[in-house]
């Protein structure tokens, strides 16, 4: 079989539509997780004046606190709706007119933000957060089929790890722009999303210009706009433009259909694929990152930081996370997946520890030199974090995954990430009220990282530069789990196979 043409870095305009989709999809899910942070005192203070206006009740701490882990926790529960409808929009609109969908979402869910500021409504604030969920989760998700779909695979991975650049772009830009001492305060914390519909808006209009991924065109039929597709995103030479198209087709076959959610998980390879995508978006979930992202100004305070102190902190972590997504991005084609998420996840096992120590002998002995230690670790904790599974959540099921079952895969991601999300910030408050937040902590991020880590040794292949017959040998070739016996494999037999079961070959 011949080889698809690629080019050891990507075109201009592919690194510019990248560029694109993660300011209109990914940005806007780091920023919305992180700006409640540092404007956190005063988004409680308008939840609890507004709902004193509406009900005539002042409401106590506790149940400001679980209020508030509500509006919270409501945006990833929207995330959970926006990881069910990703599929249908994804292969009935297509992965371009889907993005146009999701961004029209976060613009209109920021609009709601600053309405429920100018009526002084924390029901509306709510809603906007609901609604903002389902448009991030489907920006986030189809960002990712978009570009692994877009990209030659010799620069697949440097593509796709845009997405979590991005994300951890928007987590800085949220920590920085929702301190108090800029927009954070109670008369001012609707600019924080004035902000956000700027930028959106902009990515709304120039996106139009850009044209579908090759890989859907040719799903659909439309080989004249696949073969302008690939010319654009393959940077490639007019020459080889109709080469890399038969070899697409014959790697296809006419009659197959898209599988739904359910239907992923009844074929063992899509399965196999689609629980691995899951359980890496389940590690970067319970690696701890949700909590530190959504109460980092909390936990810095406690070590006796200042309001400003811990903002300004939160913004340094931020950036630091900025800067470990683009040494990834560096690297990721020339370790591979595997070992930087094994290695990674490993370390945060290592990290969480020390941090749960940390967090109880600063509780025991109140000594600042040990809370310095503290911001320390969650800083080294950060930096692994976004050069392993943070990134690679958002593409890894992509690459794994047959063009047919990509998308209800990609959703199976999604969903098992908003889920967790969500159970832990319901939780988390909660539980450190009744166990003290150094246990809560121990609890919820150490043993699930764990069982990542065995779960990655035995299960995750490697799949750089590799297509889905040889991640199908990778696979097989893996460490065995005890007891097991292991199987030979060829990638001449996985052909074999392949065409008995006519599944299509991923890029």
């Amino acid at each position: 079989m011949s080889s698809y043409y690629t080019a050891t870095r990507p075109g201009k305009k592919l690194v510019f539509t990248s560029l694109l989709t993660g300011l209109g999809g990914s940005f806007h899910f780091g920023y919305q997780i992180t700006l409640t942070n540092p404007a956190q005192l005063a988004l409680t203070s308008f939840v609890n004046r507004s709902y004193s206006d509406h009900y005539g009740v002042v409401l106590e701490k506790y149940q400001l606190d679980a209020l508030w882990s509500f509006i919270i926790a409501i945006l990833f529960a929207g995330g959970i709706i926006g990881s069910l409808i990703l599929r249908f929009f994804a292969d009935w609109l297509g992965r371009k007119k889907g993005l146009l969908v999701s961004f029209f979402g976060i613009l209109v869910s920021s609009l709601l933000s600053i309405c429920a500021f100018l009526i002084d409504s924390f029901e509306v604030y709510a809603l906007s957060r609901f609604t903002m969920g389902i448009s991030m989760c489907m920006g986030l998700g189809m960002s990712g089929l978009f570009l692994t779909e877009c990209s030659p695979k010799a620069c697949r991975g440097m593509i796709g790890m845009t997405t979590g650049i991005f994300v951890q772009l928007g987590l800085f830009t949220g920590s920085l722009i929702g301190m108090p001492d800029i927009f954070g305060r109670s008369d001012t914390w609707w600019m924080i999303y004035l902000a956000e519909t700027l930028v959106v808006s902009v990515v709304m209009l120039l996106f139009t210009f850009f044209p579908e991924s090759p890989c859907y065109l040719l799903f659909k039929g439309y080989e004249d706009s696949a073969r302008d597709s690939v010319k654009l995103y393959y940077n490639c030479p007019d020459y080889l433009v109709d080469k890399n198209l038969k070899e697409i087709k014959e790697n296809m076959q006419a009659n197959m259909r898209n599988v739904n959610m359910i239907e992923v998980l009844k074929d063992p390879r899509t399965r196999r694929a689609t629980l691995v995508g899951a359980t890496t978006a389940f590690a970067m979930t319970f690696s701890g990152v949700a909590v530190i992202n959504a109460f980092a100004v909390t936990i810095l305070r406690d070590t006796g930081l200042s309001v400003f102190e811990a903002s300004i902190a939160n913004a340094g972590l931020s950036l630091l996370t900025l800067i470990g997504a683009l040494f990834s991005a560096s690297i990721i084609d020339k370790y591979g997946r595997r070992p930087l998420l094994l290695n990674t996840v490993f370390l945060i096992v290592i990290i969480n520890i020390l941090i749960f120590a940390f967090m109880r002998a600063y509780n025991v002995y109140q000594a600042p030199w040990i809370g310095y230690c503290l911001i320390f670790a969650i800083s080294v904790f950060l930096v692994a974090f976004t050069v392993g599974p943070g990134p690679l959540c958002y593409f890894i099921t992509s690459e794994m995954i047959v063009q047919h079952a990509r998308s209800a895969g990609q959703s199976w991601a999604a969903f098992v990430q908003m889920s967790c999300r969500t159970l832990i910030l319901v939780i988390y408050l909660p539980l450190s009220n009744a166990i003290g937040s150094d246990y809560s902590y121990l609890v919820l991020f150490v043993l699930p990282m764990a069982y990542c880590f065995v779960f990655f040794y035995y299960f995750l292949p490697e799949t750089k530069n590799r297509n889905l017959l040889e991640v199908e040998e990778e696979i097989v070739n893996l460490p065995r789990l005890p007891f097991s016996r292991r199987q030979t494999y060829s990638t001449d037999e996985a052909q074999d196979q392949y065409d008995r079961r006519d599944l299509r070959q991923v890029f």
